[in-house]
């Protein structure tokens, strides 16, 4: 997986990105930016976790579409192209955020060579990451459940012993959204999961104690083998040349 976009700048090019910036704070459940806002700003993920949706319809409830975390971009691609935003922004957990306007982070971006290389490899992961979610839509609701909390648990899950937790804010209707299924189908998938014991639930956490997917993460990697460094071996007349050279004692 890639690294954050702040974790790829200089630091000089971080001081000059929170000179252009203002610190937001925003509890969990609070709306950061809507869908169609005319000239959304640029917001920078430190702590916390954003979930995105789009409405497709007025009338049709919104879609979970991503998920971010700290060291993300939201707005990106709106800023880019200079429009307005194509999403809508929730905090899931409490957050706090760097602000930037969109046209002096377009200016940051354009003076910044670097900078601009790593918002778009930025954008490229994600984009992957999108493709392969939309891979899954045609599956049945257990594979594109367990395809959903596989990419949680590579992207956000937090080892830890018995396997790994997710704790990024989501409900079951949150998962359902995202997976474009129906609560009650969730709700009945994660019952067979946990009776199967590949996890277990708390308050908006999962705790995921196998292997969800043949084709996802072991939970627990084999422990590296040790390196054994190679011996530098010196021919007969190098050392004698070295023994020579050598100061005496």
């Amino acid at each position: 997986m890639g690294g954050s976009f702040l974790e790829a700048l200089t630091e000089r090019q971080r001081r000059r990105l929170t000179d252009l910036a203002r610190h937001v704070d925003y509890s969990a459940g609070s709306t950061l930016a809507n869908q169609a806002d005319p000239v959304p700003p640029v917001l920078i993920l430190q702590t916390g976790f954003v979930k995105a949706l789009r409405t497709a319809q007025g009338d049709t409830p919104p879609m979970i579409v991503d998920l971010f975390g700290a060291g993300d971009v939201l707005g990106l691609e709106d800023c880019l192209i200079g429009g307005s935003s194509h999403l809508a922004y929730v905090a899931t957990k409490p957050v706090r955020v760097l602000e930037v306007p969109q046209k002096a982070f377009r200016r940051f971006l354009h003076d910044n060579k670097h900078a601009m290389s790593a918002a778009v490899e930025a954008l490229a992961f994600r984009l992957r990451r999108r493709a392969a979610a939309l891979g899954f839509a045609p599956a049945k609701v257990r594979s594109r459940l367990t395809a959903f909390l596989t990419r949680l648990q590579v992207v956000y899950g937090i080892p830890g012993e018995g396997g790994v937790v997710i704790d990024v804010g989501l409900n079951h209707a949150d998962i359902a959204s995202a997976i474009g299924a129906s609560a009650a189908s969730v709700n009945s998938e994660m019952a067979k999961l946990k009776n199967e014991g590949y996890l277990t639930t708390g308050y908006k956490t999962i705790h995921v104690k196998k292997q969800l997917r043949e084709d996802g993460p072991p939970l627990f990697p084999a422990p590296a083998r040790a390196r054994r460094l190679p011996q530098m071996k010196l021919g007969r007349r190098e050392l004698s040349r070295v023994s020579a050279e050598a100061p005496a004692v």
